[in-house]
C-alpha cells in the first residue's frame, strides 16, 4: 500500500469515525476539505468516494449467500419510496444524478466491474454542484456506517 492509498484510507477511516461518533462539526470540515474547488484535498474527493463504494460493496456481498450466487447472476436493486406506506417503485432516473452514480457504482463494484464503478464516481466528482457532491458522500457514508452497525 502506497502513501497516496494510506492517505485516502485514513481520511475514509476518519470520516466513517465522526459518522458514527455523529460529530458533525468535524465532519463538516472533513468533507469541506474534500469538495470544495479550491479545498486542500480536493484531489482526494474521488478516492475516498471510491472507498467508501467499496466498503459498502464488500458489505453487501458479505450479506449475500456467495454460495448459492450462480456466476452467471447480477446484482440488482429495486429503489423504492418509503415517505408512505405504499413503498412505491422509484425509477432509476427519477434519482438525483449524483446519488444515481453513486448506486450504480455500488451495483458496479458488486458485479465486478470496476472500471464501470470508476466511471460513475468519476461522474460525481466533475459534477460542478458542490452539493451534489455533498449529498452523494454524505449518503455513501450513511450507506457505509449503517451496513457496518448492520454486521455487528
Amino acid at each position: 500500500m502506497n502513501a497516496g492509498e494510506l492517505g485516502v484510507r485514513s481520511i475514509t477511516d476518519r470520516m466513517l469515525s465522526v459518522t458514527r461518533r455523529h460529530d458533525m462539526d468535524m465532519l463538516a470540515e472533513l468533507i469541506t476539505r474534500l469538495i470544495g474547488r479550491h479545498s486542500p484535498q480536493r484531489h482526494l474527493f474521488e478516492p475516498v468516494l471510491l472507498e467508501l463504494v467499496a466498503l459498502i460493496g464488500r458489505a453487501l456481498q458479505d450479506r449475500a449467500d456467495r454460495a448459492a450466487r450462480d456466476e452467471n447472476e447480477m446484482f440488482v436493486v429495486d429503489v423504492l419510496d418509503d415517505s408512505d406506506d405504499d413503498c412505491a417503485a422509484v425509477g432509476i432516473d427519477e434519482i438525483q444524478p449524483a446519488l444515481r452514480a453513486i448506486l450504480r457504482a455500488v451495483l458496479a463494484t458488486l458485479n465486478d466491474d470496476g472500471d464501470d464503478a470508476r466511471f460513475q464516481v468519476g461522474l460525481v466528482a466533475d459534477d460542478p454542484d458542490p452539493l451534489a457532491r455533498l449529498d452523494a458522500v454524505v449518503h455513501a457514508l450513511r450507506w457505509a456506517n449503517g451496513l457496518g452497525e448492520d454486521a455487528r
